[in-house]
């Protein structure tokens, strides 16, 4: 069985179109672990979720469980976990002589022990024992502070949170031209079924070749030259010409408009980070996601700015081709001999 069809520690995948319990048990294993799968492990599985009612409901049911999980609100611990965490520290390091801010921090401990209700005898001797364990508590704030900071900070997939605004500009002969990007999105249609997007975009033409496919239930084809869409429905051997009930864009990679967004003040710049092992250039656009850029200012994927995915990757796969390693035919704007003029299905 070869790594492709096997995942670290799980049972082998089934073979394609494979049925049974035995087969659904395996399949849900890796619904737990989907976002962990290969390409090809997940279309694998993927494949079966769609002729499979009892796994679509478990993948169904994982996405309600993940949606919920992200929108838990955030709590704090307890006093008692603080305690234990700054004792943990303090027991590690050491104590150390106090600052001016541990100085402020006793001044107002002891302004709150004159408001304390009356302690017994054997409480009050024991307090002077206590205050140098508060003072290395309080010399070791900002530590643990930085220390939250940055688990938060890679949490995103970042070396660093948001900052303000900077300077910034592209340089001034910047050209994306003679490359196309290609990335690849999996998106959850109204009906709660996963459907993967594909798209090639020329940047130096704004040519795009987006294909949006469900195995065996749906493979449409679109083609835009910037000003006219021709749609094919693969399937059904369908043509039509701009569909409006499809969305042709991809205009986060448009470089003259990111530049007079950047220009108008539309655009902000947000400093440089980390992403998947390589430092990025983190602009946020009007569209509200956050364009990484390397550091030869040419693309690298796109990240939700905000709600429950905020800090996500939008894409699963970024490449950037070559232009002549790109085949010419998926710019072609004509429909073949074999298909007739229709209607696309609707957009899942």
């Amino acid at each position: 069985m070869s790594e492709a069809r096997q995942g670290p520690g799980l049972p082998p995948l089934p073979a394609a179109h494979e049925s049974g319990p035995q087969v659904c048990e395996t399949i849900q294993l890796y619904l737990a672990v989907l976002d962990d799968l290969s390409f090809e492990q997940a279309q694998a599985v993927l494949e079966h979720v769609y002729d499979c009612s009892a796994c679509l409901q478990t993948y169904r049911l994982f996405n309600q469980v993940n949606q919920l999980l992200r929108n838990l609100e955030q709590t704090h611990p307890s006093a008692r976990v603080d305690r234990a965490v700054y004792q943990a520290i303090a027991t590690r390091w050491g104590a150390s002589a106090p600052t001016s801010v541990e100085q402020r921090g006793e001044r107002r401990r002891e302004q709150e022990v004159k408001v304390e209700p009356a302690r017994s005898p054997l409480t009050a001797l024991q307090r002077p024992a206590r205050r140098p364990l508060m003072r290395r508590r309080l010399f070791l704030l900002p530590a643990v502070a930085a220390l939250v900071l940055l688990v938060l900070g890679t949490s995103l997939g970042l070396s660093t949170l948001w900052r303000p605004s900077q300077a910034f500009a592209l340089p001034p002969g910047l050209s994306w031209k003679g490359y196309v990007l290609y990335h690849r999105q999996t998106k959850i249609g109204d009906e709660g079924l996963p459907y993967r997007v594909e798209t090639y975009h020329n940047l130096g033409t704004g040519e795009l070749h987006i294909e949006a496919s469900i195995p065996g239930r749906l493979d449409v084809v679109l083609i835009s030259n910037g000003q006219t869409v021709l749609g094919l429905d693969m399937l059904h051997h369908v043509a039509q010409w701009n569909p409006a009930h499809w969305d042709v864009q991809d205009t986060a990679f448009d470089l003259e408009q990111l530049r007079r967004d950047l220009q108008q003040g539309n655009a902000h710049y947000l400093g440089q980070g980390y992403f998947q092992g390589q430092t990025v250039y983190r602009i946020w656009l009007p569209s509200d996601y956050i364009l990484l850029l390397d550091q030869q200012y040419h693309p690298v994927n796109l990240l939700y700015a905000s709600g429950t995915e905020q800090g996500q990757p939008v894409y699963e796969s970024v490449r950037l081709l070559p232009e002549a390693q790109v085949p010419e035919h998926l710019w072609e704007m004509r429909p073949p001999s074999s298909f007739l003029p229709g209607q696309l299905p609707a957009e899942p």
